[in-house]
């Protein structure tokens, strides 16, 4: 039969107790720190490289999203670079007498409808006649419907200025169904003179396709660009296709790589020619209430966001990526230069923030470390009483188990 064990006591009192429980505070302290600093380095360099595989995402999500631009704006103008130089050269189509044949606006209708891009197709005489053809379709149309008075069932509006009886311009509008079918019509409208377009002054000297920069549509009011090309004959003049900028800015608006990033395109010289929110391009062609006849500036727009890229690029002059900051905020932006067939002077600019790249990650490491926390909370007390037995038996010293068995 085995003896009973025995221990070596201390000497009981106060004395023992200060001097053990200060040694099993600090190696309980010593080891929960090391703990935590290695928890919290694991978290903080993952959330480090996090951050940085986050960020060169997303200079990759922007390298992708201006290469849709630019195609998406190739497959805008390409088109219409086609129609015009081969409009241009068809006789039906270059003539007075065009607005009142039926084989040339079967022709015209044909390419509003297979190319929804296009607003308007027109021809402008050198003596001041003019022939349109309009498409009442897409997000422009509800606009150009309450501009024009056009009813319903109106899919197109014909618009004719020519010379009356009496020598002087007169206009009408004429709106067509789906099938071209006469459905109204408007026949005291207000005439002007195409010769005085941008798009005519720009072609009419010209034997090749030219691009107009951002001006206000005489028909609607509203921003856009043309593409037009000259002809000669008889009465010599100009073909044009209308682009509406609000079909460019929808396409911005779609490329989004945060909830709070934005893409528009600029010129070298710091004027406006497409924004996601075509309301502000509007506001700024139409600052105290008169029509601008020139491209809106940046200081227009009285956005910090665009304001401070453009000026960044504007002190270098260089493209590619960067970072600049407004109030206090990052941003990570691109800016690349568009083909001259397609923008002459202008860029291409996305900005990113840089803290809605980042948040996704800041929220992962913020759960991570209350994770962590609440473990720790958790295992605490089972952590602390093992090290004090750990202790007591490492000095001979029955543990508080022991001592209660033995009681």
């Amino acid at each position: 039969m085995s003896e009973p064990r025995t221990y070596r006591r201390r000497p009981a009192g106060k004395r023992g107790a200060v001097r053990l429980w200060p040694t099993y505070a600090g190696i309980t302290g010593l080891l929960l720190f090391m703990l935590v600093a290695l928890a919290g380095g694991i978290i903080w360099y993952d959330s480090r490289k996090s951050s940085e595989l986050a960020v060169a995402d997303a200079q990759r999500l922007m390298r992708e999203a201006d290469d849709k631009i630019i195609d998406r704006i190739r497959l805008l103008y390409d088109p219409m670079y086609a129609i015009v130089g081969i409009a241009s050269l068809v006789p039906d189509l270059t003539t007075p007498a065009a607005a009142a044949d039926p084989s040339a606006k079967a022709l015209l209708l044909r390419a509003l409808r297979t190319y929804p891009q296009i607003l308007s197709l027109y021809v402008g005489f050198q003596s001041g006649d003019f022939f349109m053809l309009t498409h009442l379709a897409g997000d422009k149309g509800p606009a150009l419907r309450q501009a024009l008075g056009a009813p319903p069932a109106a899919v197109f509006a014909e618009e004719v200025v020519a010379a009356n009886a009496g020598g002087q311009a007169a206009a009408q509008w004429i709106f067509l169904a789906e099938d071209g079918a006469v459905v109204a019509r408007r026949d005291h409208a207000q005439p002007f003179d195409p010769r005085e377009r941008p798009w005519y002054r720009a072609a009419k000297d010209t034997d090749v396709v030219e691009r107009s920069e951002l001006y206000i549509f005489a028909s609607n009011g509203e921003p856009g660009f043309t593409l037009s090309r000259s002809f000669r004959g008889p009465t010599p003049g100009v073909m044009g296709a209308d682009l509406a900028a609000v079909d460019l800015a929808n396409f911005l608006r779609q490329q989004r790589v945060t909830p709070s990033s934005t893409a528009f395109i600029f010129t070298k010289t710091g004027g406006v020619v497409a924004l996601p929110d075509q309301i502000q391009i509007v506001k700024a062609v139409r600052a105290g209430g008169e029509l601008k006849a020139v491209l809106p500036k940046i200081g227009d727009l009285h956005d910090p966001v665009i304001g401070g890229l453009v000026a960044a690029y504007q002190d270098s002059q260089m493209t590619g990526t960067r970072v600049y900051s407004v109030a206090g905020r990052a941003f990570i932006s691109r800016i690349v230069n568009i083909p001259t067939r397609y923008g002459g002077d202008q860029l291409l600019a996305i900005a990113v923030p840089v803290d809605e790249i980042e948040q996704p990650i800041v929220d992962i490491r913020n759960d991570m470390l209350l994770y962590s926390i609440a473990f720790l909370v958790f295992a605490l007390p089972l952590y602390v009483t093992l090290v004090v037995a750990w202790i007591d038996r490492k000095l001979d010293r029955p543990t508080p188990w022991q001592r209660f068995r033995d009681d």
